[in-house]
């Protein structure tokens, strides 16, 4: 089974979302839907219906939450030295492409990620959260500061330099 790599605030974030959707917003509507049968002919109860989809949801969101977790490692910030600051998960990596565009990317599990790149985005605060499953993270998995590696994309390969590695 493939560990599922998470940083310990989203993993607190989503152990927060779990419970709230197995203490709260399940049994709100399994009460809509004892409500709505109660109402009679269920063929046409649109109300019934409408929790049912939501009930399904929920179920289908605590069902993918509880997949998540249950084989988790928490990404933890490792103080390294300068020598040894190899792009691992976690780690918080400046890169220039070969177009002089900067960008700060943090490495985050697949499920973490944040879509695609905003050219706006080039401080530390505003990091673009990447996994290694996507092209730079494959390019960029193991290497230091001041390495330049291929980025491969469906338009061929792009030159990236590291320029700093935390």
């Amino acid at each position: 089974m493939k560990k599922n790599y998470l940083t310990k605030e989203w993993y607190e974030e989503l152990v927060q979302e779990l419970n709230e959707l197995k203490k709260v917003k399940l049994p709100a509507v399994l009460e809509r839907l004892w409500e709505a049968k109660a109402m009679g002919d269920l063929s046409e109860n649109f109300e019934y219906k409408s929790a049912l989809e939501d009930k399904d949801l929920i179920n289908s969101r605590i069902s993918e939450i509880s997949t998540l977790i249950d084989d988790v490692e928490i990404i933890k910030e490792e103080k390294k030295s300068k020598s040894d600051k190899i792009i691992d998960y976690g780690s918080k990596v400046t890169l220039q492409t070969e177009d002089d565009d900067v960008y700060t990317v943090t490495i985050v599990g697949t499920w973490e990620t944040t879509m695609g790149f905003d050219k706006n985005l080039k401080t530390e605060k505003d990091s673009i959260k990447i996994s290694f499953e996507s092209p730079i993270g494959i390019a960029i998995k193991g290497k230091k500061a001041g390495d330049t590696v291929k980025m491969r994309l469906h338009t061929g390969k792009k030159d990236v330099k590291i320029l700093d590695v935390k």
